[in-house]
């Protein structure tokens, strides 16, 4: 049972991640669904457990099915997330109103957040029947969620899709079943969960094009959608515009005029600018406009590299040379972080994007 303690906790913790990171970008990367996904989580947890109460004494087979519903359900989740803005919104691209946002955030976390706390009510007695605690039942399933939280951030940060997570999660929750009835060797369960985990398998095989296609669902123009560490980027195209979204929310686009707005007004404030300092918006053309100046250095100083890279490959030439200068310094890091010991500047272009949320 100790087993079973940790794989609820990981699988509890790493489907929370995946399922608050879909419901992000899905709510256009408005951080306040976090808040109010984790409470509709720990409602949901609190409903199985009291749920879960009128078994007495649950089985092996029971605790087995379970794991093998929360496998099986937690994708379907994903695709509901996925296709929620359609199913709930009238207008293409448009925000819901709160209510749906809230409805939503319910449906989708009902079935991960339900079957965890009857997973953990059910495991809980069984393991406190071999003359343990509750205490120690809870400690163990709070040392799985913490080794969940670890491989959830390293899987993050090494640039795994949250669609791989995903499905990570699914083979643990499946080869759970097969490690509590290994005494059960004919258990029509085990073997249900043995096939299942051959087919996630050959289902994270496709997990890419599986990714492009659910995105494409919003998205009918897509080009390539990754996830990164601060959010994840989607870059379109539509004759010879790019538009470039993170967590959907649209972050720029190639037929605009922002840059030249935004660069050539600041550039006429000093009247040689020969040392710039650029902290964000390079891809968008910033360092084309600043060009035209001809300073001698400009620091480029960018937050995302996952960003940089992925969509370079799309911008237009001239674009793409800008960033290519001998003259621009790129630099990855926190430009808040930054400028605390960058020295001075003739000018410093902040080119973030607007505070649209929290």
């Amino acid at each position: 049972m100790k087993f079973s303690l940790v794989a609820i906790g990981f699988i509890s913790i790493l489907s929370q991640v995946v399922l608050l990171r879909e419901l992000n970008v899905s709510f256009f990367g408005v951080e306040l669904i976090y808040l109010l996904a984790l409470g509709i989580w720990l409602l949901w947890t609190a409903a199985g457990a009291i749920a879960g109460r009128w078994m007495n004494a649950p089985s092996l087979k029971h605790i087995a099915a379970l794991f093998i519903i929360f496998g099986v359900i937690l994708p379907l989740d994903i695709v509901f997330i996925r296709s929620s803005r359609l199913l709930f919104g009238d207008v293409a691209g448009a925000y819901l109103s709160f209510p749906q946002q809230l409805i939503i955030a319910a449906i989708s976390i009902f079935p991960a957040g339900f079957l965890s706390g009857i997973l953990f009510q059910w495991v809980a007695k069984t393991y406190i029947t071999k003359e343990k605690t509750l205490a120690l039942a809870y400690a163990v399933e709070s040392l799985g969620g913490l080794i969940g939280g670890l491989f959830s951030a390293l899987f993050i940060m090494c640039g795994l899709r949250n669609f791989s997570i995903m499905f990570i999660c699914v083979i643990f929750s499946f080869i759970t079943p097969v490690i509590v009835l290994k005494e059960s060797s004919k258990s029509y369960l085990r073997w249900t969960a043995i096939v299942l985990i051959f087919i996630v398998l050959a289902l994270m095989y496709k997990a890419p094009s599986l990714d492009h296609l659910t995105t494409m669902w919003n998205h009918p123009h897509l080009l390539e959608s990754v996830d990164s560490p601060y959010g994840r980027i989607t870059v379109t195209g539509l004759h010879h515009q790019i538009s470039v979204f993170e967590n959907d929310a649209l972050a720029f686009e190639t037929e605009g005029t922002d840059a030249e707005l935004f660069c050539h007004l600041t550039a006429l404030q000093h009247p040689y600018p020969q040392k710039v300092l650029i902290l964000g918006g390079g891809i968008e053309g910033i360092l084309r406009e600043m060009a035209k100046y001809k300073p001698e250095r400009m620091d480029y100083v960018e937050l995302n590299p996952v960003m940089l890279n992925l969509v370079t490959q799309y911008l237009p030439d001239d674009i793409r040379k800008s960033l290519k200068d001998p003259n621009v310094n790129i630099i990855f890091g926190d430009p808040r972080q930054y400028i605390k010991k960058s020295g001075k500047y003739d000018l410093i272009l902040v080119g973030m994007p607007q505070p649209t949320s929290g």
